[in-house]
């Protein structure tokens, strides 16, 4: 009973939250992946230092009316401010670790690991005996970076091997820390510890086949020079794509806040472990 009660209290917040926002012209909705919600903040606090008048509300859920809302948003019409990075990882010291050695992922084969194999795919490679024993998990809300990965690999989220699971990506983590076989795919900073820029103490980076200078730093683990070395060089084994915001233009509020997020918030990125749009597409704004 007690339950039911918070479910509906939550739903009815919610409802009123999002009716609140699109009510008040002052107030702008935001809705975030949690893997970029603490830029957002970050954003917040220093716009509202000169702009007094105008409230922030993180929503969640869909709205029928986004007049007021701005969404981070992976879809290509949205208007880009940063890159984010994808890789695969594992819980440290798991058995993933032990079985995989020193065998290395390219591409296909990283695709062979997460994906259902298509029998007509002639260039498919056979799975290692090792390989077939990983438990994989992989996000399934409309925010996970899952969506992204499997559009990268030019695959349906349908055809993910084993488990989806709801909820933010950070919960991907807590899955594979409690299966000792477990993989899954999270973006930078879901994977490395913002303050110490090192992968976080209780997750691994799977082992990709790629450059020498690609490798050490990998290797290395140090957020900022993995940062650096996306920024300057492409992997096919690393999906990179654009998040940007998805807004109603006419709103002079909103259009005011993108256009300082443009101007000033893009400086702010690689902190948060994103990273910065190539030149040629920031000339182009």
């Amino acid at each position: 009973m007690k339950k039911s009660v918070f479910t509906i209290a939550l739903l009815l917040g919610l409802q009123f939250s999002l009716s609140a926002v699109a009510e008040d012209k002052t107030k702008v909705g935001l809705r975030v992946p949690n893997f970029a919600r603490p830029l957002v903040e970050k954003w917040v606090a220093e716009y509202r230092k000169t702009n007094t008048d105008v409230d922030f509300l993180f929503v969640s859920g869909k709205s029928q009316d986004n007049n007021n809302i701005i969404s981070l948003t992976t879809d290509n019409d949205a208007v880009a401010f940063a890159r984010f990075a994808v890789l695969p990882v594992t819980a440290r010291a798991s058995k993933v670790q032990e079985l995989i050695g020193s065998h290395r992922f390219n591409a296909k084969r990283l695709k062979n690991l997460f994906f259902v194999k298509d029998e007509f795919d002639d260039e498919a490679e056979s799975d290692r005996k090792e390989e077939e024993e990983l438990h994989v998990y992989t996000g399934s809300s409309q925010q996970s970076v899952s969506r992204f990965f499997a559009s990268y690999f030019n695959q349906e989220t349908a055809n993910y091997k084993g488990k989806k699971i709801a909820g933010d990506d950070s919960f991907l983590n807590v899955a594979i820390s409690r299966d000792s076989l477990g993989v899954t795919l999270n973006p930078l900073s879901n994977i490395f510890d913002l303050k110490s820029r090192q992968v976080r103490s209780d997750l691994a980076l799977l082992p990709l086949d790629i450059n020498k200078q690609g490798k050490q730093i990998l290797s290395d683990g140090h957020l900022d020079d993995i940062i650096m070395l996306l920024e300057n060089q492409n992997y096919s084994e690393i999906p990179v794509g654009n998040i940007g915001l998805a807004y109603n233009h006419s709103n002079p509020v909103l259009d005011s806040f993108v256009q300082w997020i443009l101007l000033y918030g893009t400086q702010y990125v690689h902190e948060y472990g994103l990273l910065q749009l190539p030149k040629k597409h920031l000339a182009q704004k």
